[in-house]
């Protein structure tokens, strides 16, 4: 008499390594008797047995009404972002792609929140995600500094909190410099919105972001405004620095449901020379 078939669901968000994801787990699964599918019309179909149905979506597993021991979680370490999206120089493909790959993580973390696994965690060795089947995660890859630092970003949705580095935003200026995990850029121009990003969606709650900029002196005699929030609503700042130096800026914004998240930093007059640095933003769940 044949096994009764088991469906599992491995849900991996969208990301870079994705196709070392599954090199790595296909013997894994296989040598173990699971069938490896990527729909549940291929597991419809598959014999009796275990089948194990990669997606991106949790929404798929919990529509099926898969029990949660049969779900597992991966998070990726090398970042959303595929390579080609990655270098392009229009930001508008990559700023969809952080959204759309943040909001399947955070769904995927929010419906199982005890089946979320970690690269970090599977590197240091296999560990047992369904009954019979040990898994170890892919080896490393090269990641581009704004997928390593997306990356440590994503992980707000299992902390509660995460340190946003400067990579992960956008700089509008003619000359800009990153280094050691901080940006540089001249302020020269018109008044404008000189930061602006990243996109990843928030859970539902009260989040605060606190942000650390340098301001040169010629640089600290302009008015400025900050914005941290949704796209199109923010709690706002203005502020003067009126000194060089170091400032620390805090803000607060309530997410009612999950959204797209954006911090703006926006010079209000024209300015001649100087520099400002932005060494990215810490991001706490207050509430």
């Amino acid at each position: 008499m044949s096994d009764p078939k088991q469906e599992f669901w491995l849900i991996i968000p969208p990301c870079a390594d994705r196709d070392d994801w599954v090199a790595t787990i296909k013997p894994l699964a296989e040598s173990a008797g699971f069938a490896l599918v990527s729909s549940t019309a291929e597991a419809s179909q598959a014999a009796s047995g275990k089948a194990l149905i990669l997606t991106p979506n949790a929404d798929e597993p919990r529509q099926a009404g898969a029990a949660s021991q049969n779900v597992a979680v991966m998070l990726s370490d090398a970042g959303p972002l595929l390579p080609k999206i990655d270098a392009a120089s229009e930001p508008a493909p990559r700023h969809a792609a952080v959204r759309n790959a943040s909001e399947l993580a955070l769904r995927g973390c929010t419906a199982y929140p005890e089946r979320v696994f970690t690269a970090d965690a599977l590197k240091r060795g296999p560990m047992e995600i369904f009954p019979g089947l040990k898994l170890s995660g892919p080896a490393s890859v090269a990641a581009s500094d704004r997928n390593r630092a997306l990356s440590e970003a994503f992980s707000v949705y299992a902390a509660d909190q995460s340190f946003w580095g400067s990579e992960i935003f956008d700089i509008n200026a003619k000359v800009v410099r990153h280094h050691d995990g901080q940006v540089v850029f001249d302020l020269t121009g018109r008044p404008r919105i000189l930061i602006f990003g990243p996109y990843i969606v928030m859970p539902a709650g009260r989040w605060k972001a606190v942000v650390r900029l340098g301001f040169s002196a010629p640089t600290a005699k302009h008015r400025y405004r900050a914005d941290w929030g949704e796209q199109e609503v923010y709690t706002s700042y203005e502020f003067h620095p009126g000194r060089d130096g170091l400032f620390q800026l805090e803000m607060e914004y309530e997410w009612d449901k999950p959204s797209a998240s954006e911090f703006r930093l926006l010079l209000l007059e024209g300015a001649f020379d100087g520099e400002v640095t932005f060494f990215g933003a810490q991001i706490t769940r207050i509430g």
